[in-house]
């Protein structure tokens, strides 16, 4: 068996210096407070395109059940999911349903993120459902195409607004836009 050789009366301390330690430390927390701004823009960016996402999903749901059931499907604001309220809270979520008998069933339902401004243009807050053929359905005295905006109001991401537009035809876009940090109501 080998033994190993000392050279001197110590033997060598193996481990980091606190100088060491706190260079290291240093380093990442710089590291760290660079990367901050990416990764909020990442989560706001996320929770923006998550909320376009979903509403442009519950909106091609509703028209889906108009064209495949030959019917008429009606939207409204809803705070629990299941009833119409129009008191609901801006972003607490949306239903389509169709009526039924005396009451109605729900075939699709939304909750927004609190976090997510929602806004209508004038078009859109007439906006009542879709007909059999897929078209949007609208009250007499408003055009029949709109528009529903999703904000966050923050410059990270630059692009803090999401547009989604429905078309006469019932056809949705979303549409991606800055509003320099705020949240602008939407134009008609």
């Amino acid at each position: 068996m080998h033994r190993p050789t000392w050279h001197g009366a110590r033997k060598c301390a193996e481990g980091f210096s606190l100088v060491e330690l706190m260079a290291t430390t240093a380093l990442l927390a710089l590291l760290g407070a660079m990367a901050m701004p990416s990764l909020e823009n990442l989560i706001n960016g996320n929770r923006l395109a998550n909320a376009s996402n979903e509403m442009l999903a519950f909106l091609n749901a509703a028209r889906l059940e108009a064209v495949t059931h030959h019917t008429r499907v009606d939207l409204c604001r809803s705070a629990d999911g299941e009833r119409c309220s129009d008191d609901a809270p801006s972003p607490a979520g949306w239903i389509a349903y169709r009526p039924e008998g005396d009451g109605i069933e729900v075939v699709a339902a939304t909750r927004m993120d609190g976090r997510i401004v929602l806004q209508l243009n004038q078009a859109a807050a007439g906006w009542t459902g879709y007909d059999a053929d897929g078209r949007i359905r609208t009250r007499p005295q408003f055009l029949s195409s709109g528009r529903m905006r999703l904000c966050i109001p923050t410059t990270r991401p630059r692009d803090n607004i999401r547009d989604v537009t429905i078309r006469a035809s019932g056809r949705v876009e979303v549409t991606a836009s800055s509003g320099n940090g705020e949240c602008p109501s939407p134009s008609d």
